[in-house]
């Protein structure tokens, strides 16, 4: 399965020592430039230890870094002025749909344009769930996880209870 993300799936599920959770679930990873400049460049410059941990993803070839076409920039380009969502966002969304591929991100606009083109997509909470799913971790790990993932970003109650009773049901 093909997938893409924007930045901070990747930094939150690195924060909390989950990146590889992504190799394990989709094989390999694809990123756009800018969001490997602000994942790696922009955090190795601030000293964060989650930006060596996606750098040496791509290093080992499962996170592979591409750059746009003049019609993809062309979207991305649209897609900013328009929709007011990041760069980061606008090229993952322009690859998933010219790749077709899964897109894994978590702010709420960029999620609707997604929505909107019919595109398949996950949060980086359902990340955590899907592996849980795929038993790649266990109902623990999945509950620690989520008090990690809730002091790296924010998480609504309604959300994390929904997915503990759903995977309260998955474990019996």
């Amino acid at each position: 399965m093909k997938v893409t993300s924007n930045t901070s799936p990747l930094i939150c599920l690195a924060k909390i020592g989950r990146l590889k959770l992504l190799r394990d679930l989709y094989g390999t990873v694809i990123i756009s430039h800018s969001v490997k400049v602000e994942s790696v460049d922009k955090g190795k410059e601030l000293g964060a230890s989650d930006a060596l941990e996606i750098e040496k993803a791509i290093e080992e070839g499962w996170i592979t870094v591409t750059e746009p076409t003049e019609s993809q920039d062309e979207t991305v380009q649209r897609l900013i002025g328009e929709m007011r969502i990041g760069l980061g966002e606008a090229e993952a969304l322009t690859l998933a749909k010219d790749e077709k591929a899964l897109i894994i991100l978590d702010d709420k606009e960029a999620r609707a344009i997604a929505k909107s083109w019919d595109l398949e997509y996950r949060g980086t909470v359902m990340v955590l769930y899907e592996a849980f799913v795929c038993k790649l971790i266990n109902y623990d790990e999945l509950v620690e996880d989520f008090a990690k993932l809730a002091k790296v970003m924010w998480i609504s109650t309604d959300v994390t209870t929904e997915i503990i009773n759903m995977a309260r049901k998955v474990r019996k």
